[in-house]
């Protein structure tokens, strides 16, 4: 890492917050339910770009919402979050280091329409 000699600029996360969970599958006919990490992690919402999203409506996904958080590279496409009273599935995490040596992590989200909860099934 190198040091850098002007002012750097402190990542901030003020858009919101999301509760984490992750997709989990049980019995021998596998049912897909979600498990609540208990993680909330703030974010800084990004603009979703019309490339992006006419590349996803190409593939019939819908994108909801574009997301960056400091890194966690435990979050990867078996990964739901819920912003508001609305689940969202990750569709893309990007693990990086921003140009004043920060590490973070972008997520492309997309829609989740089947939730089952843990103490659902």
């Amino acid at each position: 890492m190198n040091y850098k000699q002007n002012i750097t600029n402190l990542p901030t996360y003020n858009d919101g917050e999301f509760r984490l969970f992750e997709i989990k599958q049980k019995g021998t006919c596998p049912v897909e339910y979600l498990h609540d990490t208990g993680y909330d992690i703030w974010f800084e919402e990004l603009s979703i770009s019309d490339r992006l999203r006419f590349d996803a409506e190409k593939r019939d996904k819908k994108i909801t919402y574009k997301l960056r958080i400091p890194q966690t590279k435990e979050i990867n496409s078996l990964c739901v979050v819920k912003i508001g009273k609305e689940y969202h599935k990750v569709f893309n995490a990007y693990h990086f280091t921003n140009e004043d040596g920060f590490k973070q992590t972008d997520l492309t989200l997309e829609e989740y329409p089947r939730v089952r909860l843990e103490g659902e099934i």
